[in-house]
C-alpha cells in the first residue's frame, strides 16, 4: 500500500497538477495533504478542484482557518473570503483538523500541526533550528495506535523518528521553500522524497529513508529531544 503525501499547497495549482498526476501514474491507493490551500501566488479555486477531483484526503491547515475567520490577512499573497464561492467556502469550512487512516500496517495519522492546534511544531533541535516539544504528540506516542504521523506547517520534508511511532513532514509546495512531494510505502516501510525537476513538468525521486527502523536517532517521545538531532530530510 502507497500513500502520497502533498504538504502544504498554498495555493500553487500548477505544482499540484503536477504531483496529483505524478501520484496517480505511480499509482498510490491515498493521496494525503496537509491543508494550507490558500494564501500563494497561484490559483486557490484551481487548487480546490484538483483536490476534489482526485479524492484528496486534506486537513485544514492555518491559512484556511485564517481565511475563513478573515484574520492575518496582511500577510503576503492572501485571498479573501469575497472570491470564493459558496461551495468553496463549504468545502475549506469542512475540512476536519485530523484524519485517521486505518490499513493493514497500523494506522495513519494526517493533521496540519499537531492534532487539532495547526500551529504547533515539532523539532528536535539543531544547531540553527531550536527544539519543538509537543504534549499532545506526547499523548499520542503513548496511545501506541498510530504508526505513522503525517504533518506539514513547518514546509520542511523529513522523517522523525519514535519508538512506537514515524512522523513525517510533508514539506510544502512553495516555491520559495523547496517544493517536493514524498510516497510512503507501507510495505517495505520506507518513504521517498521527490522534487519538481521542470517546474513544474517534471518530478524526479530524490532520496528514500526508512520509516521503520532506521539508522539515525530514536526517541522516546517529544520530551527526549536534546537538540543534537542529524536531520532525516527528503531533499536534495
Amino acid at each position: 500500500m502507497k500513500i502520497g503525501l502533498i504538504g502544504d499547497v498554498h495555493a500553487e495549482h500548477e505544482l499540484l497538477a503536477t504531483a496529483l498526476e505524478f501520484l496517480t501514474d505511480e499509482q498510490v491507493t491515498q493521496i494525503l495533504c496537509t491543508g494550507d490551500i490558500v494564501d500563494g501566488r497561484g490559483c486557490p479555486h484551481t487548487c480546490i478542484e484538483l483536490l476534489q477531483a482526485f479524492d484528496v484526503s486534506v486537513v485544514a491547515g492555518n491559512h484556511d482557518r485564517w481565511l475563513l475567520q478573515d484574520k492575518a490577512r496582511h500577510i503576503a499573497n492572501a485571498h479573501r473570503r469575497t472570491e470564493f464561492s459558496a461551495a468553496e467556502l463549504e468545502y475549506l469550512n469542512n475540512l476536519p483538523q485530523t484524519r485517521t487512516l486505518a490499513t493493514q500496517f497500523g494506522r495513519v495519522r494526517l493533521c496540519h500541526g499537531v492534532q487539532g492546534n495547526d500551529l504547533q511544531k515539532v523539532w528536535p533541535g539543531t544547531p540553527r533550528m531550536p527544539v519543538e516539544r509537543s504534549q499532545a504528540l506526547d499523548r499520542v506516542i503513548a496511545e501506541d495506535d498510530v504508526s505513522y504521523f503525517i504533518n506539514g506547517h513547518m514546509h520542511y520534508r523529513c522523517v522523525i523518528h519514535f519508538e512506537q511511532m514515524t512522523l513525517i513532514n510533508a514539506g510544502t509546495l512553495r516555491p520559495d521553500h523547496k517544493p517536493g512531494i514524498a510516497i510512503l510505502d507501507l510495505a517495505s516501510h520506507t518513504v521517498t522524497g521527490y522534487e519538481f525537476a521542470s517546474l513544474p513538468q517534471a518530478v524526479r525521486a530524490i532520496d528514500t529513508r526508512a520509516a521503520r527502523q532506521p539508522e539515525g536517532r530514536v526517541f522516546r517521545d517529544t520530551q527526549a529531544f536534546d537538540g543534537n538531532w542529524q536531520m532525516s530530510a527528503l531533499y536534495a
